[in-house]
């Protein structure tokens, strides 16, 4: 019984132990300021633009390729139409 009492008695030790160290971690998290809300919109938008630039010109010069390569394929579609260039697979005994 007396070893039951003693289980009991650190058990509780413990639990207070883990609950002191839980209430002190949170009062100091809470306990740090906040930031100004105004540094951090202005950071957060001069980084917004700092890196939509540079990729507003990486997506100008992919689609100035794919519309020069998709009229380079159109115009050699055209001209094999229009010239009536057709190819004919002939089959061979191998």
């Amino acid at each position: 019984m007396k070893r039951n009492d003693i289980e009991n008695g650190l058990a509780l030790l413990g639990a207070l132990v883990v609950l002191v160290g839980v209430t002190s971690a949170a009062s100091s998290a809470f306990a740090a300021e906040p930031p100004k809300i105004e540094t951090t919109a202005t950071a957060i938008h001069e980084a917004g633009e700092a890196t939509l630039a540079p990729a507003r010109q990486a997506n100008n010069r992919s689609a100035a390729e794919a519309a020069r390569a998709i009229a380079l394929e159109n115009l050699e579609a055209l001209d094999i139409e229009l010239t009536d260039r057709t190819s004919t697979l002939v089959a061979g005994n191998e």
